[in-house]
Parts: structure tokens; C-alpha cells; sequence
């Protein structure tokens, strides 16, 4: 059976496998080739582009026809072929696909694309595929991720493992044929090494360097049977710890909500810490018991139990005796995992810099926006949802240089503005995808303050309720929204008393730093207790100690106000060293020194939970100014 077929698709909820689809078919037709590329299941046709090449309108024209109900059109350098009824396509009926690839001439390359509820049934087709390009998000799929690797593997296929998608530019070009910017030599290279080789089980090809994470991952997700092995049982310990450990992560917010609700009624969110370590025990004892571990083997406990938040857990697994020779003196297998704030400094900043805008900043989906625009943003997603559609953000702000870079790649002014022309500087503009979402944008983003601003960009968009781009009141803003999270036009957590919202408004302003942020802080530093006085002689609401509060000018640590302006007045200090808002608070809470060592968030407990709790209160409020939690094995 002829072995020139590629597979696309993508683990669990990654965007962007298609636009790698089309991008890896359109450098494998080469300069003058053509490929065909299968799109099975696409929410709307692709029509056929003017810009088409000669080889591409030829396979366009030999392979009309030839399958019935398929819909057929040459793009650029690419034939697509749309598979519309995919419940046809696979195991029990893959006509579709295998009279498509038999009708191809000698040497064109085909690249099917599947979404991920059906790439197994295309995978079970005919003829074989020789290779498959995943789209995969690492740090949310890693173990799904390593199985279907090693699946794929198995089956003597050559893998790879795109962890992050194409840009929005090289995405649209890719799509319509054409070669997709500056990721074009790149997936070259990749559909190059994806069909060399004829037979024989290759070891998988993996993008960005996570040969070694996912082989980590394989390590710990295939345990099965009785784990009567040292090195079994270590893997065991590992996947219960990490498992816990991943369990107090998921529900750090809900440990550090509020017992009540402002009107005193109890909060349904709120666990308790009892309540936060049983469910993070039961998970990691459903991951032993799935991998063969009887309950009598596996103890599970929580080293910083009396710290707040618990952050660590601990597994251990007692080895199973074998009565025909097992030593009775093996030692049990222990691994402790931590969920943690990132150790290195992120690329998230509190602020932004270098643009049109020097305001505070937001993130959804990991790019950043204003705060008012990060709130119409969550109104527009959830109205999204009731309607079936899961809205991604591609890109958001851009500083003046960050355009510069991206104009020199792609130097076309109806494509990419000029820089210093991007409303993308001012934290007002959105890409937003994926495509099928584009009608559905169009017709409902205005009620959410959003204008399509280019008739020939689907996905841009920008916010035009609040105050203008580039703007000194859009400077000013610091959160707005009606959701019951941010209250009013402060921008703080609806866990800030009253009386502070005032000075924590002006100071914020005042020193250029989240009001959020200054928040968390108090509530992790006093619980908003003006008088609050520490063992170690840290004094008032902020928490300064006597020569930090004299090096800024503070002489009552006890004046909350006055307190709250050293405070941010500090803060802005530290984020301007530092870079990024997990280290200004380990800084804060650790002094400058350890910080600057590393580079990191250092290995101190206490510090460590002061950072994560924080962290965690402003991710429970719908402010998350630094990357994701980190869960990671320490011993």
C-alpha cells in the first residue's frame, strides 16, 4: 500500500491543527508542486482562490469529480478536498480518502486533517499513513499528548508535535495555499523529515525541544499491572504526587474564597482547607488505583500542611511482596510534587511598555489588553459559549517594536500596519479566531463595545465603548465590568473593604501597578488590618518592616493610606527591576537579593506560598497578570 499520506490533527482542546495542515501541505508541494490537502469535517467550505497555480487547477481538475459529494478546489499551491459527512469517513468506510489519494499522480503529497473526536477513525483508514503532525497544548495535555505519540509510534509512523500554532498572518496564508511567512522553512523542514524514509518504526520527530517532556510523560501515564519493580513504583509515587498536586492547583481559588458572600449567606466556591487536601488525596489516589495500585499500598500526605495555602504533596507506594522471592526489605517508592507560581521570570508584565499605551494590563489566553477590554472580552466569550463557539485570542497588545518585527516579516500594509500605526499599541485591539467564529463575531460584537475594523480581516477587532485608543484616560483605566468580580469603575476585587478602595484607586493610578494586585497583597499581608503587627516586627496594613518604610518615606506603618502609597510606590520599584509581577512579590516578601541571584522565585516555602496565594486570589477574581501555576516534581 502507497505510504505518501500525512496526518493533522490535534490533542484535546488545541486550536490551529488545520492552519498546520494546510501550511504543511503547501511546503510539501515545494516551489512549482501542488498537494492535495483533506479537510475532514470543516464548519464552512473553502472556496477556490483566484490566485491558484497551474499544478494546483490541474489536480483540481483531474480529481473533480472522482469522489462523489466531496467538495474540490485548488488554493494557492494546494488542492483542497472538504470531506463534509465525516461519520463517513474511517474504519467502517474510507472510500473517501483512499480513492482521493489512489487518483493522485506519482510524487503529490497529501496531508488529511481530522479534529481530534475523529482522527482515530481516519488514522484506521486506508492506504497507511506514513507520518502525523499533532497540534498540542503541553501544558495542558502532556500525558494525552505522550500516549498518542507512542500509539502513533508504534504503528511504525514518523510524529511530530507543534506546541504552539501559527501565527494569525501565516495561519490566513497558509489556508488559502500560499506559504505561511516566517513558519514557511520551518514546516519545509518538518514535511521533509515527516516523509523521508519508507518502513521500520522511527523514533518520533518533536518540535520545540519536548522530546524529554513527553518521554516523561509517557513514563508516568503507562503504568499498569502490579508494580512489584523499584523503578515502577517510583513512577507510581510520581504520578500520585503529581496528581495531588495538580488537584490543589485546580482549587487554590476556591480555598482562598471567601467563607461568605457580602450579604452574609455561605459561599458555594469556598472549600475549606480540610475540604482542599481531601479532594487533592482522593485525586491522587484515583490515579493509583487506575495504575494497579491497591489502597493498602499508597499513602498520600502534605508536608507544608500547616502552611497557607498547603501547596506539597507527598506519595508514597509501598512495594508489593513477591512471596517467591521479593526482598521484605525494598524500600517504598516517595515522590513530592508542588504546585507553585512559574520559577523564572515570565514575559507577562503588569504594564505596558513601549506602545501607545502605559496603562495597566490584563491577559486572556496569555495576551494581554486593557482591563476594560479584558472584561468586554469575558462578557462577549461567555455569550459566545451559549452558542457553541469557543473564542481564541490570537494576538492583543503589541508594542511599537514588537510591530516593527512583525512588519519586516510580512511587509504589506493591508495585511500588517506599519509601526507606530497598529491600534494593537494602544491594548484595544484584538485577533480573534478561530474561523468559524467569524460569522457569529460579526453579528453579535458590537453588543459587547467591539467594531470589525477591516472589512478584508475577519478576525480583528477592536474596542471602541470605553475611552479612546492611545488615549491619557485610557491610560487611567483600571478595571470596569458589571460582573459581580470588579466592581464599578475602581477595578478592584469585590474583596476589598470599602474604605481602602479609595487609596488603593489613587495609589494604583498614582504608581502605574494594579489595583488588584495591591489588593491581593493586603488581604495575603494583614487582611486589611491597619494594626496588624508580624512576629518578626513587620508593621500596619502594608506590612512594612521599620527600614523599608523609612526608605520610602513612610513614617506611620500604621496610616493605611500612607501605607498603601509606600506600597505601591514599592511595588512599581520591583516590577520595574524584576519584570514580571511573580518575582516583584517574591522580592517583596523576600527581599530584592534572593530574587536577583537566580533570576527566579526562590526555594523558600514561605515565599513560595506568599507568591501562590496571591497569585491565586487574583486568578480566582478574573485578573491573571502572571503565567499559570506550575506543577512539578521537587524530590
Amino acid at each position: 500500500m502507497r505510504r505518501d499520506l500525512l496526518l493533522v490533527s490535534a490533542v484535546g482542546e488545541a486550536q490551529g491543527s488545520a492552519a498546520a495542515a494546510a501550511g504543511l501541505a503547501v511546503a510539501a508541494a515545494g516551489d512549482e508542486g501542488s498537494a492535495l490537502m483533506i479537510e475532514m469535517g470543516a464548519a464552512r467550505p473553502r472556496r477556490p482562490t483566484l490566485l491558484a497555480t497551474a499544478a494546483a487547477c490541474e489536480l483540481e481538475e483531474r480529481l473533480r469529480g472522482s469522489v462523489p459529494g466531496l467538495e474540490i478546489g485548488a488554493r494557492g499551491r494546494i488542492c483542497h478536498a472538504l470531506v463534509r459527512d465525516v461519520s463517513a469517513v474511517g474504519a467502517a468506510d474510507d472510500l473517501a480518502v483512499g480513492e482521493l489519494v489512489a487518483g493522485l499522480p506519482a510524487g503529490v503529497p497529501c496531508v488529511a486533517h481530522a479534529p481530534a473526536a475523529h482522527f482515530r477513525a481516519l488514522l484506521a483508514g486506508q492506504p497507511v499513513a506514513r507520518a502525523a503532525l499533532l497540534r498540542a497544548d503541553l501544558e495542558e495535555e502532556r500525558a494525552v499528548t505522550a500516549l498518542t505519540v507512542r500509539d502513533l509510534v508504534r504503528r511504525g509512523m514518523r510524529v511530530a508535535v507543534m506546541r504552539r500554532p501559527l501565527g494569525w498572518l501565516a495561519a490566513r496564508r497558509a489556508l488559502a495555499g500560499s506559504p505561511a511567512g516566517t513558519d514557511h522553512a520551518r514546516l519545509r523542514r518538518l514535511a521533509s523529515r515527516l516523509r523521508a524514509g519508507e518502513g521500520g518504526q522511527s523514533l518520533p520527530l518533536v518540535l520545540g525541544a519536548v522530546a524529554a517532556l513527553l518521554a516523561t510523560a509517557v513514563a508516568l501515564v503507562s503504568i499498569a499491572g502490579a508494580l512489584t519493580g523499584a523503578a515502577r513504583g517510583q513512577r507510581a509515587a510520581d504520578l500520585v504526587a503529581i496528581s495531588a498536586a495538580r488537584s490543589m492547583r485546580d482549587d487554590l481559588p476556591r480555598l482562598l474564597a471567601p467563607a461568605r458572600l457580602p450579604d452574609g449567606s455561605p459561599n458555594p466556591r469556598h472549600l475549606d482547607r480540610a475540604a482542599y487536601l481531601a479532594r487533592a488525596r482522593t485525586a491522587g489516589r484515583r490515579a493509583a488505583a487506575a495504575n494497579g495500585v491497591g489502597p493498602g499500598r499508597v499513602s498520600i500526605g502534605f508536608p507544608d500542611r500547616e502552611a497557607f495555602p498547603p501547596l506539597r504533596a507527598r506519595a508514597e507506594i509501598r512495594p508489593a511482596l513477591d512471596l517467591e522471592g521479593a526482598s521484605a526489605d525494598v524500600r517504598p517508592a516517595v515522590a513530592v510534587a508542588e504546585a507553585a507560581p512559574p520559577a523564572a521570570a515570565g514575559a507577562m508584565p503588569v504594564t505596558a511598555t513601549g506602545g501607545g499605551y502605559s496603562g495597566a494590563l490584563v491577559y486572556r489566553q496569555g495576551e494581554g489588553m486593557r482591563p476594560d477590554v479584558g472584561a468586554a472580552f469575558d462578557r462577549m466569550a461567555a455569550a459566545a459559549r451559549s452558542a457553541g463557539l469557543a473564542l481564541v485570542v490570537n494576538s492583543g497588545f503589541r508594542s511599537d517594536a514588537e510591530q516593527a518585527a512583525l512588519f519586516a516579516a510580512n511587509p504589506d500594509p493591508r495585511w500588517v500596519a506599519p509601526p507606530g500605526h497598529s491600534l494593537h499599541r494602544c491594548a484595544t485591539e484584538l485577533d480573534l479566531g478561530p474561523p468559524g467564529a467569524y460569522g457569529w463575531l460579526a453579528a453579535n460584537s458590537g453588543r459587547f463595545g467591539f467594531v470589525k475594523r477591516y472589512s478584508w480581516e475577519s478576525w480583528h477587532f477592536g474596542f471602541d465603548a470605553g475611552p479612546p485608543p492611545c488615549s491619557a484616560a485610557g491610560n487611567a483605566v483600571l478595571g470596569a465590568g458589571d460582573d459581580g468580580v470588579v466592581s464599578g469603575s475602581l477595578g478592584l476585587p469585590a474583596f476589598v473593604p470599602a474604605r481602602f478602595r479609595t487609596a488603593l484607586q489613587r495609589s494604583a493610578a498614582r504608581w502605574n501597578v494594579s489595583g488588584g494586585l495591591l489588593a491581593a497583597q493586603l488581604l495575603a499581608e494583614s487582611g486589611f488590618d491597619p494594626g496588624a503587627v508580624s512576629p518578626a516586627g513587620a508593621q500596619g496594613i502594608a506590612q512594612f518592616i521599620p527600614s523599608t518604610a523609612a526608605a520610602y518615606g513612610l513614617r506611620d506603618p500604621f496610616d493605611p493610606e500612607a501605607s498603601i502609597d509606600a506600597q505601591a510606590h514599592l511595588m512599581s520599584d520591583l516590577l520595574r527591576q524584576f519584570g514580571s509581577a511573580a518575582l516583584a512579590l517574591a522580592a517583596y516578601n523576600a527581599g530584592p537579593a534572593p530574587i536577583s541571584a537566580c533570576g527566579c522565585v526562590p526555594a523558600i516555602p514561605e515565599t513560595i506560598a506568599y507568591v501562590a496565594r496571591i497569585l491565586a486570589l487574583l486568578d480566582g477574581a478574573g485578573v491573571l497578570i502572571a503565567p499559570p501555576f506550575e506543577v512539578r516534581l521537587v524530590a
